[in-house]
């Protein structure tokens, strides 16, 4: 058994927001809305890629999510 400690993948809202192909202002709203797990550290957000990929994985569109709510 592995003592390990595994961190999950963060990024910043500008690189998580280009990965996923959304706006800042998008993922922003997500994190607010408690759909996307994200710290702050400092005055910078970071986003759990986890938790932003599995929001997705869904059946959310993010093409489509983006036209509907700007």
């Amino acid at each position: 058994m592995s003592n390990a400690v595994q961190y999950p993948t963060m990024a910043t809202v500008k690189d998580a927001a280009a990965r996923f192909g959304i706006s800042e202002y998008f993922l922003r709203n997500l994190c607010r809305a408690g759909k996307v797990r994200f710290v702050c550290v400092g005055n910078r957000w970071l986003i759990n890629m986890d938790s932003l990929a599995a929001y997705f994985n869904e059946g959310d569109d993010p093409a489509e999510l983006e036209s509907r709510h700007g």
